[in-house]
């Protein structure tokens, strides 16, 4: 790893601790022929705002800030290479979202889906597990945590 790749994943790493990002999975489903197949995956990367900062609003300076933090950190998770399976980041929603699964904080969300290159309706294959696998690997190596924030203990 270079020195600039090293500083960068300090800086994401920084980023996460600051913004406390958490991530969750989803199926991504269609229907076809009266029933549900899942396709893919959505990755979804929480953050909230720093604790000092008054007055969230959706979409307010904050909240884009935030948004661009969690867009760099999805897009360094995502795989370098062309594979079968292809990742679309979800653009700013200026909304906010709250979850008791991280005690109703207010957080702004990154998706990322990952779907079929090709055959857009084929069932999920080993390429999206290893490609969601892989993501997630990346983002417990910056200290996300997934689905909630855990209060880190120094020992």
């Amino acid at each position: 790893m270079t020195a600039s790749a090293s500083s960068s994943v300090q800086e994401l790493r920084e980023v996460v601790r600051r913004y406390r990002v958490c991530w969750e999975v989803w199926p991504e489903s269609i229907w076809l022929q009266n029933h549900s197949r899942q396709i893919g995956y959505q990755l979804e990367l929480y953050g909230t705002h720093d604790p000092g900062v008054d007055h969230v609003s959706p979409g307010c300076p904050a909240c884009q800030r935030l948004y661009e933090a969690l867009r760099a950190i999805a897009e360094w998770i995502l795989p370098r290479e062309r594979r079968p399976s292809k990742y679309e980041i979800g653009a700013f929603d200026q909304a906010l979202r709250y979850s008791p699964a991280r005690r109703n904080r207010p957080d702004v969300t990154v998706r990322i889906r990952i779907l079929h290159r090709e055959d857009f309706e084929s069932p999920v294959d080993a390429c999206e597990v290893r490609c969601l696998q892989e993501m997630q690997e990346h983002l417990r190596e910056l200290g996300a945590q997934e689905r909630q924030w855990v209060q880190e203990h120094k020992s």
